[in-house]
C-alpha cells in the first residue's frame, strides 16, 4: 500500500515538473545614441548646479514645500505601506507557531468528564522551488518603485514650486506694467482735456483717450485677478490656505548659463521615474516565476506538541505530553487550468510593463531634446524683445511729444503706446518661459535636490530592502 502512495507522488511530481519552462519575454532594445540631435551645452551634467544658483527666498519656499505639500506626504505614505508590505511578505517564509489552551467538559446521567489541552501547532511550507523567495524579492522591488515615485514626487514639486514662484514673479511685473500704463493714460486724458478746453484738439482725441483710459482699466483688474490665482497656486503647493496673499520678492533672472545635457545614456540611471518603471518590470516578471513555480507540488511541515489532563495541575505533567510530526505534499492535477492561466495573466502583466517601460524612456529622450530645442529659440527671443521693449518706449515718448507739438494725430500716440505696452509684456513673458523651460531641462536630465527628505531612505537602507 505504501508503494502505490510513493508511485503516485512520483506520477504527481513528473506531470508538474514536465510542464513547459516560464516564458520568457523579449525586452524591448531602447536604442541611444552617442548625442542628443539638437544643440546643447557640452559637458558632463551637473546635479547641483542649478538648484544651488536659485534664491535664497526660493530654496527655503521649496523647503517649506517639501515640508507640507499634502499629496507629496501621501506619496511618502504609499512608500510605507510598500516597506511594510516587504516585512509581511518575508514573514511568508517563516513556520507560523500558534498557542492552544481548551477545556471541554461533557457527561451523561452517571457521569461527567473534563478534558483539558495546551500546546503549540507550528507550519511551515518548505520553499523547495523557490516561489516564496520570488515574492520575497517582488515585493522588495515594489518598495524600490515607490521610493523611485517618492524621490521624483519631491523633484517635480520642487520644480512645480520654482515655476509657479516665478508665475507669480512674471503676475506681479505684469500688472505693475499695466497699473502703470494706467497711470500714464490718466495723466495723458487730463492733459488731452484741458488742451480740448483751450480749442488746441478735438473731441476726437478725448474720446479715444477716455476709452484707452477704460479699456487699461478692465487690463488692470484681469492682471489683479492673475496675480492673486498664481499667489493661490503656490500657496497650495506650500501647503499654505490659499488666500492669495503670499509675497514675494525676486526678479525673472535666469540664474546660469546653458546646463551641460550630458549623455543620453546617463538619463537611464539618473531618471527615477525610469527607474521606477525598471523595478517595476523586474517585480512583474518575478511575479511570473512565481505563478509558474504555484504549478508544481508544495512541501508542507506541520508538528504539534502538548499536553492533556483533566486536571489543570497536571496539565504540564510529563506524563501527559503528546506530539505529533506531519509532512505533506500536495500538488495540483485538475483546477480548471486556473493556475496556468495566472501564469499567463502574470506574462501578459510583465509584457505590458515592458512595453510601459520603452514609453518611459523615449518620453523622457523626447522631453529633453524639446528643452534642449527651446534652449537657443527662448534665449534670441528675450533678448529681442528686450530691445524691442526698449525702442517702443522710446517711441512712445517721442509721439507724444510731437502730438503735443502737433506734428501728429493722436492715434499715432495711441498705437505708439500700444506697441510700448505689448513690447514690454511680451519681454517679461519671454524671460519667464526662459526659466520655465530651463527648469523643465533641469528635470528632464534628472537632476536630483540636496533638501530632499532623508527619513524614508533611511528607512528603506535596511538589510531586508536590499536584494542579493
Amino acid at each position: 500500500m505504501a508503494s502505490w502512495a510513493w508511485i503516485t507522488l512520483l506520477i504527481v511530481s513528473l506531470s508538474a515538473c514536465s510542464m513547459n519552462d516560464t516564458p520568457a519575454h523579449e525586452p524591448h532594445t531602447v536604442a541611444t545614441t552617442t548625442s542628443w540631435t539638437s544643440e546643447y551645452q557640452q559637458g558632463q551634467f551637473n546635479q547641483q548646479r542649478f538648484e544651488q544658483a536659485l534664491p535664497s527666498d526660493l530654496q527655503t519656499l521649496i523647503t517649506e514645500a517639501l515640508s507640507n505639500n499634502p499629496a507629496l506626504q501621501q506619496q511618502g505614505f504609499a512608500l510605507d505601506q510598500q516597506l511594510y508590505q516587504v516585512k509581511i511578505q518575508d514573514s511568508q517564509s517563516w513556520p507560523n507557531v500558534e498557542a492552544f489552551l481548551t477545556g471541554q467538559r461533557s457527561g451523561s446521567d452517571s457521569s461527567t468528564a473534563t478534558q483539558l489541552s495546551a500546546g503549540l501547532d507550528i507550519s511551515w511550507e518548505i520553499d523547495w522551488l523557490g516561489k516564496l523567495d520570488a515574492l520575497q524579492q517582488a515585493a522588495v522591488l515594489d518598495a524600490k518603485v515607490s521610493f523611485e515615485q517618492w524621490q521624483q514626487a519631491q523633484i517635480r514639486l520642487a520644480a512645480n514650486t520654482a515655476q509657479q514662484w516665478y508665475n507669480v514673479i512674471e503676475a506681479q511685473q505684469q500688472q505693475q506694467l499695466i497699473e502703470e500704463r494706467y497711470n500714464n493714460l490718466k495723466a495723458n486724458l487730463q492733459i488731452i482735456e484741458e488742451s480740448y478746453q483751450s480749442g488746441l484738439n478735438s473731441a476726437l482725441d478725448v474720446y479715444l483717450a477716455r476709452a484707452d483710459l477704460s479699456a487699461s482699466q478692465a487690463q488692470l483688474n484681469s492682471r489683479n485677478n492673475q496675480l492673486t490665482q498664481a499667489q493661490r497656486e503656490l500657496e497650495l503647493l506650500l501647503g499654505r490656505y490659499p488666500g492669495g496673499d503670499i509675497k514675494v520678492a525676486g526678479q525673472l533672472n535666469v540664474p546660469l548659463d546653458a546646463i551641460p545635457a550630458g549623455l543620453p545614456s546617463e538619463l537611464l540611471i539618473r531618471r527615477h521615474d525610469i527607474k521606477a518603471a525598471q523595478y517595476r518590470l523586474a517585480a512583474a516578471d518575478l511575479r511570473v516565476y512565481a505563478a509558474y513555480r504555484d504549478r508544481f507540488p508544495s512541501l508542507t511541515l506541520t508538528a504539534s506538541g502538548g499536553a492533556q489532563s483533566s486536571q489543570l495541575n497536571q496539565l504540564l505533567n510529563g506524563e501527559s505530553l503528546v506530539w505529533s510530526l506531519f509532512a505533506g505534499v500536495t500538488a495540483p492535477i485538475f483546477d480548471a487550468a486556473r493556475r496556468e492561466n495566472q501564469q499567463l495573466q502574470q506574462y501578459a502583466v510583465a509584457q505590458g510593463l515592458n512595453s510601459a517601460y520603452l514609453e518611459q524612456v523615449l518620453a523622457s529622450f523626447g522631453e529633453v531634446e524639446e528643452s534642449l530645442t527651446l534652449e537657443p529659440s527662448l534665449y534670441q527671443n528675450a533678448q529681442l524683445l528686450a530691445t524691442a521693449a526698449e525702442d517702443s518706449k522710446q517711441a512712445e515718448s517721442l509721439a507724444f511729444e510731437n502730438y503735443l507739438a502737433g506734428l501728429n494725430e493722436y492715434v499715432t500716440v495711441l498705437e505708439s503706446q500700444r506697441r510700448a505696452f505689448d513690447a514690454q509684456s511680451s519681454a517679461i513673458t519671454a524671460l519667464n518661459l526662459q526659466l520655465q523651460n530651463r527648469i523643465e531641462l533641469y528635470l528632464a536630465l534628472g537632476g536630483h535636490l540636496e533638501q530632499a527628505q532623508t527619513t524614508r531612505e533611511a528607512f528603506a537602507s535596511e538589510p531586508l530592502f536590499k536584494l542579493e
